[in-house]
C-alpha cells in the first residue's frame, strides 16, 4: 500500500485566503443583505462554490477544491459561523427573489454554494435556502462535480500517529472546560495542539533517527515549550542533567505511545518499545502498563482484531476493566492524570464508538483529562477504523508546523515498508 503524501493532502487547501477576505467584507457584505440587496463585490469567498464552475481568476482563487475542502470551510469556527449567519440572513428576506437580493449572475452562484454545502451537510439550513429561492432545485453540475471526486477520493485514510495527534488537537479546548456531552464544536477559536501532539512526534522521532528518547524529548520541547506539559516532566525536560526516571504513573506514557504501536510489527514489539518509551521519564509498573495497553490496542486495531478481542486482550494482559460504558463514566468521572484513571477509559471511549469521529466526541465528553484522553482514544480509532481526509487536510494545514509534518509523513513511510515487509515474508514463508 503506498503510504500517504501529505504534501498532496494539504498543497491545495488554504482556508487562510477566506479568513482574510471575511474579516475584511463579512460585516459589509452581512449588512447589505440585512437591507435586502447585494450592492459590493465579495460573492467569490462569502457563497464560495466549486472550483471549476466559474472561470474568472477569483472564482478560480476562491473556489472550493471538493468535498473535504467545503468541510472544512463549515468546521472552521469563523468561516463556518459567518456562512450560517449570511445565510439565515437570506432566508429572513420577504418577498424577494435571490435575482432581486443578488442580481441574476450571483443568484446562480447562490445556488451553487447552497447546493454545494447541502451535500456536505444535509437537512440543514442549506436546503432551506435552495427550497425558499429555487423550490428545491439544486445545481446539477455541482452535484456531477462532486460525484466524480467521490469517486477519486475514498473520504478516509489508513490509521496513523495524525489521527492520536487530531484526538489531542480537537480536545484541547476541552481540557479545563469539559463538556459532558458528544454534542460539540470540533474546532474553536481556542483549538491547538498540545504537548500531547509534541511527545507524539518526538517518540516518532526516537523511532526514526535512533537518537535517545533523553535526547529527543527535550529538543522537541525546547522548540514547543509553552504546550501544558506536566510539571515533574517539565523539570525533567528543561533542568535534569542525569535524564533520571522519577517513578510517575502519570498518563504522559499513554499520550505519547502511539507510534510504538505503528511501527511495531510483533505484539511483543509493540510492548518492548511500549515500556522503552515509557521507562524513560515513568519507570512506575503503572505507568509503564498504561503506554502497553494503549500501544498493544493500536497494534491489535491495525492487525484487524475485533472490538471483542481488543478487549479481552486488554482486560487480561493489564487487568483493566473495560465491561463499562462512556455513558456510565460520565456520570461520576473526575479529572484524573493517572494512567490507572485514564487509559482504560480512553479504551472504553474508542470501543462504544462507531467511526473516528465519534471515539473522539466520546473521549472528549467523558471529561477530565480531555486532551489526552482523547489523544489516546484517536490513535486506536483511527488504526482501527481509518481516519476522515477533510480531519486530516484541516488539522495538518490550520494546526501543524511543517516539521511535525515531515516527522509524520516520514514515519508514515517507513511504517507501511515494514508493514510491507513483513507481509511478504508471511507470503513468502508460507
Amino acid at each position: 500500500m503506498t503510504p500517504p503524501k501529505y504534501e498532496e493532502y494539504i498543497s491545495k487547501y488554504n482556508l487562510r485566503r477566506f479568513v482574510d477576505a471575511h474579516r475584511q467584507i463579512y460585516s459589509s457584505a452581512l449588512n447589505e443583505i440585512r437591507s435586502g440587496k447585494k450592492q459590493s463585490h465579495w460573492m467569490w469567498y462569502i457563497f464560495p462554490q466549486l472550483r471549476g464552475l466559474g472561470h474568472s481568476r477569483n472564482a478560480a482563487y476562491y473556489g472550493i477544491a471538493d468535498r473535504d475542502e467545503a468541510i472544512m470551510f463549515l468546521h472552521h469556527p469563523m468561516l463556518g459561523r459567518n456562512l450560517y449567519e449570511i445565510t439565515m440572513a437570506m432566508l429572513t428576506i420577504d418577498r424577494k427573489s435571490a435575482e432581486e437580493i443578488l442580481g441574476g449572475i450571483d443568484a446562480l452562484k447562490f445556488r451553487s454554494s447552497m447546493t454545494l454545502f447541502d451535500c456536505v451537510c444535509p437537512h440543514n439550513i442549506f436546503s432551506d435556502a435552495l427550497q425558499k429561492y429555487y423550490g428545491s432545485k439544486v445545481d446539477e453540475r455541482t452535484l456531477e462535480m462532486l460525484k466524480t471526486g467521490e469517486i477519486q477520493n475514498k473520504h478516509l485514510i489508513s490509521g496513523g500517529i495524525i489521527g492520536a495527534i487530531i484526538g489531542d488537537i480537537v480536545s484541547s479546548f476541552y481540557e479545563f472546560c469539559n463538556h459532558r456531552s458528544t454534542n460539540i464544536a470540533l474546532f474553536t477559536r481556542g483549538t491547538q495542539f498540545t504537548d500531547d501532539t509534541v511527545m507524539t512526534i518526538a517518540v516518532a522521532d526516537w523511532l526514526l533517527s535512533g537518537v535517545p528518547l533523553q535526547k529527543t524529548m527535550p529538543d522537541w520541547g525546547k522548540e514547543y515549550p509553552n504546550r501544558g506539559y506536566g510539571g515533574m516532566f517539565y523539570e525533567w525536560m528543561f533542568y535534569s542533567e542525569n535524564k533520571e526516571p522519577y517513578n510517575s504513573f502519570g498518563n504522559g506514557t499513554g499520550m505519547r505511545v502511539s507510534p510504538c504501536g505503528y511501527y511495531a510489527t510483533s505484539i511483543e514489539e509493540a510492548l518492548d518499545l511500549a515500556k522503552q518509551s515509557a521507562e524513560v521519564t515513568h519507570n512506575h509498573p503503572e505507568g509503564i502498563k498504561g503506554a502497553q495497553a494503549i500501544a498493544s490496542a493500536i497494534f491489535l486495531a491495525r492487525q484487524h482484531k475485533s472490538k471483542d478481542e481488543i478487549r479481552d486482550y486488554i482486560e487480561h494482559a493489564f487487568g483493566y476493566n473495560l465491561h463499562r460504558n462512556s455513558d456510565e463514566i460520565r456520570k461520576t468521572y473526575q479529572f484524573d492524570v493517572t494512567c490507572q484513571g485514564s487509559c482504560p477509559e480512553a479504551i472504553i471511549a474508542f470501543l462504544d464508538s462507531q467511526d473516528y469521529e465519534s471515539a473522539i466526541r466520546l473521549a472528549v465528553s467523558i471529561g477530565g483529562d480531555s486532551d489526552t484522553i482523547a489523544c489516546m482514544t484517536g490513535g486506536i480509532a483511527a488504526a482501527y477504523y481509518g481516519i476522515p481526509t477533510w480531519m486530516v487536510k484541516y488539522v495538518s494545514t490550520e494546526y501543524l508546523p511543517q516539521n511535525m509534518l515531515d516527522i509524520i509523513e516520514r514515519f508514515n513511510e517507513v511504517c507501511t515498508e515494514r508493514f510491507d515487509s513483513v507481509k511478504y515474508m508471511i507470503n513468502y514463508v508460507g
